[in-house]
């Protein structure tokens, strides 16, 4: 029995046999509006709509919306472990992406208030996806070495800024769609093959830092860059992320195993509630590295070198 409770919300990326895996205590589920107007409980399994039709949907000019869990919701999944006296470390989807972490504070306070012997540390992750998975993934590790809720919270805080995200972004329409470039950009990019390649932000919002020309020479960059990111790769499990670019993720895979040589590698379609923002296209590795500097200087030109060495 676990001495205290991992939660997170439905943007972690992780499949039921990795949450039962690896111990996460429960999940707050967000909703999901389909196109056609209706809404559900966001489907982190996938069980209702698998990823390739709802990817290819996407890609097809489908529009999702996503929202998050309000403060009720969020108490009931904190609340049966705050009865037992659990202590409870709760992890979220970047605030610059969602107001899940500002509704789970609130959540917590009104929690801590009813059960004075319990504490609730709600940790803004700044990631999404994978990386929030990866962050999950360290906290359920470290209550396994033995760290209390407050040591695990501790790290976590000291420690987010150190997971990145590295690959390659290729449906450049969908990005047009949603406004983050000219719908003429769009057009020349695909036509010449451009590849934008994105990291974290010290906000935690994803920033394009180099451009591939090419499939294969962006994810080969993606290893390069891994290789100088990244630290005590034989300690720590890397993620690897696609919507719909499973040959690609595969190929990603495959690259890390012979040369970073991790812990282990988990490859997962993207989830729903990030899909719905990044859309087709992503195929990218997180990972655990080097703190990433506060405006990105560092990363853009490690990047820069390794694209014009192509």
């Amino acid at each position: 029995m676990h001495q205290f409770a991992i939660i997170a919300d439905n943007s972690c990326a992780l499949r039921k046999e990795y949450r039962e895996r690896f111990g996460v205590d429960g999940i707050v589920y967000g909703t999901i509006t389909y196109p056609d107007g209706h809404t559900e409980t966001g489907d982190l399994d996938y069980e209702r709509i698998t990823p390739e039709e709802y990817f290819k949907s996407i890609s097809k000019k489908a529009m999702y919306k996503t929202a998050c869990a309000n403060i009720d919701q969020m108490i009931a999944v904190m609340e049966p472990f705050a009865k037992e006296g659990k202590d409870i470390v709760f992890l979220t989807i970047s605030s610059a992406l969602s107001g899940t972490y500002n509704f789970a504070v609130k959540a917590g306070e009104r929690v801590q208030k009813d059960y004075p012997n319990v504490h609730v540390y709600v940790i803004d992750s700044q990631r999404y996806a994978s990386a929030l998975a990866l962050l999950v993934q360290e906290a359920c590790a470290l209550r396994d070495e033995g760290k209390n809720a407050e040591e695990v919270a501790k790290w976590l805080e000291e420690n987010k800024n150190r997971f990145h995200q590295m690959g390659i972004m290729d449906d450049l329409y969908f990005l047009a769609r949603t406004g983050r470039i000219a719908k003429a950009k769009a057009f020349f990019g695909t036509m010449a093959g451009i590849k934008p390649m994105g990291e974290f932000s010290s906000c935690g919002l994803t920033e394009a830092i180099g451009k591939a020309k090419g499939t294969k020479n962006g994810l080969d960059a993606t290893i390069a860059y891994m290789q100088d990111r990244i630290l005590d790769p034989e300690k720590h499990i890397v993620f690897i992320a696609h919507s719909i670019r499973e040959k690609e993720a595969q190929y990603l895979e495959q690259r890390i195993k012979e040369v970073i040589k991790p812990k282990e590698v988990i490859c997962l379609p993207l989830d729903q509630t990030s899909g719905a923002n990044m859309g087709p296209g992503l195929a990218a590795a997180f990972f655990y590295g080097k703190p990433i500097s506060a405006d990105l200087s560092e990363e853009k030109a490690l990047i820069t070198s390794i694209l014009n060495k192509k």
